[in-house]
């Protein structure tokens, strides 16, 4: 049985992009249209009833996408006749939204002002930190679609990381990895926690469904740079080492070259 074909996979991740980038916009821009920095506190309700919706559109975008993504995955595993279907997203509650709309936009503009920064500098201050925990919130909806529907499949044999053309040294460890078992025990591997994201997060979790799954995209790379780096460590001493290597030069090597004109 063959693996999943790196176009696939390259092609969900590229749409979730597609889709977080076009989120991140319209949230910058309904911020910095209707944020009033002398009247913070008044004009946030409206705001934020404004920001709620294209965050829930996304994020059911989102999770389409993944139910989508996985069912073709099966099918080109070959199993698209036993009747699975892929997991519903895991519930964004208004509150939790509400909560970390609040956080990112008024109470950090607040928090910028308090610490010397004039109103537009605060701004858009409050506008990065938004657009990291909206985008987020968006794309956990696929992100949980995917996760859920691994541990409930019968078929799937785990799951591996791909990352953006851009990742941090920890999304960097978790994608050298490769695909992981869904029976394997991962304690003492320091690089286990791959469900884990952070705000402008750009990686994605795709399912395997043989017990030979090839790496993904870089994640062949990734992970003989990292047995040569973490070589003598263990624990968080190999993650520190990994760490210290990435941000030095490691992440330089990986960044994409210009096409030739």
């Amino acid at each position: 049985m063959a693996g999943m074909s790196p176009r696939l996979v390259m092609g969900y991740r590229r749409r979730q992009l597609l889709l977080s980038t076009r989120l991140v916009r319209q949230i910058m821009q309904a911020w910095r249209e209707l944020a009033n920095p002398a009247q913070i506190d008044a004009s946030w309700p409206i705001l934020r009833s404004v920001l709620t919706q294209p965050v829930l559109r996304a994020r059911e975008e989102s999770a389409r996408l993944a139910a989508d993504f996985y069912l073709e995955a099966r099918r080109e595993a070959g199993f698209d006749a036993d009747g699975f279907s892929p997991s519903r997203p895991t519930p964004l509650t208004i509150e939790r939204l509400n909560s970390t709309l609040d956080v990112t936009g008024p109470v950090e503009f607040k928090k910028a002002i308090a610490s010397g920064k004039m109103p537009p500098q605060a701004l858009d201050q409050a506008a990065v930190r938004m657009a990291g925990s909206t985008q987020y919130a968006a794309l956990e909806g696929g992100r949980s679609v995917i996760r859920d529907s691994i541990e409930r499949d019968d078929r799937a044999t785990g799951y591996a990381r791909v990352t953006d053309n851009d990742p941090c040294a920890w999304c960097a460890m978790l994608a050298s990895r490769g695909p992981v078992y869904k029976s394997a025990k991962t304690a003492g591997d320091p690089r286990q926690g791959g469900d884990r994201y952070h705000d402008l997060c750009g990686c994605q979790a795709v399912p395997s469904f043989t017990l030979d799954e090839p790496f993904i995209g870089i994640a062949d790379k990734l992970y003989e740079d990292w047995r040569r780096e973490t070589k003598g460590h263990g624990g968080k001493h190999a993650v520190n080492a990994f760490r210290r290597w990435w941000e030095a030069e490691g992440r330089n090597a990986y960044a994409p070259t210009a096409s030739p004109p």
